[in-house]
């Protein structure tokens, strides 16, 4: 499977890409696994946002019509029972991508992650891969804090006390990483080019 994958990485430009009036999408996937061609997802979620705060959400749970592995049962506290008789992904599939839209920026914690997974979901269905670019805040809060220790979205999120409700799960994840979107614009201002 290609990659398809369109990652800003001008980490210097993410404020006048805010302030430019673009409309942003924050996004976590929660699978059965970590091999997107094996693997299924269990659950999406998704905030979309732009420089005035949040514009709305997605959140459902995944049918993935496999069993969920006893260790992704104890991470994300998803259980088998709770995606029985959920709609698989081929019956979310336009709800979902009706709300990403085609031009919105995807933000993502370990962004090539959920982007394969969901491209993965997407071929299975005969479905073209997503169009959207997509900024990961794993990459860009290593590049804004590069004298931490630990980059991952719980360990960021407590750094920046940041509110987290339920780890683990894709909606909350998705908030949190759209919180630590803007502390990395915040944390490399002296970095950013202006918003002229």
């Amino acid at each position: 499977m290609k990659s398809h994958l369109h990652l800003l990485n001008d980490y210097r430009r993410m404020n006048r890409l805010v302030h430019s009036g673009a409309v942003f999408c924050a996004l976590d996937t929660e699978t059965t696994g970590l091999k997107p061609s094996e693997e299924r997802i269990i659950e999406i979620g998704a905030v979309k946002f732009d420089k005035s705060g949040i514009l709305g959400s997605f959140s459902t749970l995944v049918n993935p019509r496999v069993l969920i592995p006893p260790f992704c049962q104890q991470l994300t506290g998803i259980t088998n029972k709770m995606v029985f008789g959920q709609k698989e992904f081929k019956e979310i599939a336009g709800d979902f991508l009706d709300f990403l839209g085609e031009e919105t920026i995807i933000v993502a914690h370990n962004a090539q992650f959920d982007l394969r997974f969901v491209n993965a979901e997407l071929e299975r269905i005969n479905k073209p891969p997503l169009p959207n670019k997509a900024i990961d805040t794993l990459r860009f809060s290593r590049w804004t804090y590069p004298e931490n220790e630990h980059w991952t979205l719980q360990y960021l999120a407590n750094q920046f006390k940041i509110e987290v409700k339920s780890a683990h799960r894709a909606s909350d994840d998705a908030r949190v990483c759209m919180e630590l979107f803007f502390k990395c614009i915040e944390g490399s201002l002296d970095r950013q080019k202006g918003i002229a």
